[in-house]
């Protein structure tokens, strides 16, 4: 009987999926529960993924004769339209009366860039500021390591820094422990400066964590995990994030991220709760037992009673009776799916 081989796959995949978007898990690809089963390595950007997202603005450090409003009204014209975290908590911080900006230009993972009044602003990473004139921004070395720090500057020198600060989610501790128990590896890959993200590795206990990396640069990382065997998964929120998620065996973004990290993913954690990444792990290793079940109680079947019926040991209507039998049960053990 076939029935029962063509039944394996699928009833447990419908079950599982189903079970999952009732817990927040939204599978958009058919082969996110198969590949996230037989993940080996499990990466997480920071801002938007094991943070809120949501950063406030707790400082101004006016360097040039500007005003920290007048700073932050620049800074905020920069990011106007930006789906960035960092951009949107500048944005609120400045309040009304932003000034436009002409030739905008967004840097993935470094910043951006404008002109107004004839002079060419950037804000973002330090780096990519100092970049503008590099004669005349000194970048620091005594910053908060708890916090994000972004800097605002023009061709003629540096005009302030901001101090952003960001809770980490609750539970995201107790989810990366739960991970690890389940013998993945996990890492963390940020844009955010190496020592913000050393602290929240820290604090997280991520034995492998990299900061101040580009998109590219995550990619790359990605790329060298996959030469070595490893089947890799990445959770993340942004347009950083759009390229890994897509390079990634199997990606899983957050419900509050960007339609872009939403058309890449092949998960979206609707719910926004970090331990649903656990129980999507162990719901993807269920449903694969259950087709192997499945699979094994099939082939058993017919490995049976094909000989019995052609010996002439079995009737038709026995047959008929096996038949709907072992549809049944393979429908049964995948429905028990729902009640993981």
């Amino acid at each position: 009987c076939p029935c029962a081989l063509s039944l394996a796959t699928p009833t447990a995949m419908v079950a599982a999926t189903g079970a999952l978007t009732r817990q927040g898990i939204l599978t958009t690809r058919g082969h996110a529960l198969e590949t996230l089963a037989q993940v080996t390595h499990i990466i997480f950007d920071k801002t938007g993924t094991l943070s809120y997202g949501r950063p406030q603005v707790v400082a101004v450090e006016a360097v040039a004769d500007l005003e920290p409003r007048q700073c932050l009204a620049l800074a905020a014209a920069l990011e106007r339209g930006s789906e960035h975290p960092v951009g949107r908590a500048l944005m609120a911080a400045a309040g009304a009366g932003v000034p436009l900006v002409s030739e905008w230009r967004n840097t993935p993972g470094s910043g951006v860039e404008g002109w107004l009044d004839g002079r060419c602003y950037r804000v973002g990473r330090p780096t990519f500021v100092a970049a503008l004139c590099p004669e005349a921004i000194a970048l620091r070395d005594d910053l908060d390591a708890a916090s994000t720090w972004v800097a605002l500057g023009d061709e003629r020198g540096l005009l302030a820094w901001f101090q952003l600060s960001d809770a980490l989610r609750p539970g995201a501790a107790d989810m990366v422990a739960a991970l690890q128990a389940r013998g993945l590896q996990v890492e963390l890959l940020s844009g955010d400066r190496p020592e913000v993200v050393a602290h929240v590795a820290a604090e997280l206990a991520i034995p492998t964590a990299m900061g101040g990396l580009s998109p590219q640069d995550k990619l790359e990382r990605v790329r060298v995990l996959q030469q070595q065997g490893a089947v890799v998964a990445m959770v993340g929120d942004g347009v950083n994030d759009a390229p890994v998620l897509a390079a990634a065996q199997i990606s899983l973004a957050m419900g509050s991220g960007t339609q872009l990290a939403h058309a890449t993913a092949d998960m979206i954690l609707l719910s926004e709760r970090l331990e649903q990444v656990v129980r999507g792990v162990d719901m993807a290793r269920r449903t694969l037992v259950i087709m192997r079940e499945n699979f094994a109680w099939a082939i058993g079947y017919n490995l049976i009673a094909l000989p019995l019926a052609a010996g002439g040991w079995l009737t038709p209507w026995m047959s008929a009776i096996g038949m709907s039998f072992s549809s049944l049960l393979v429908v049964v053990n995948a429905l028990r799916l729902r009640q993981s």
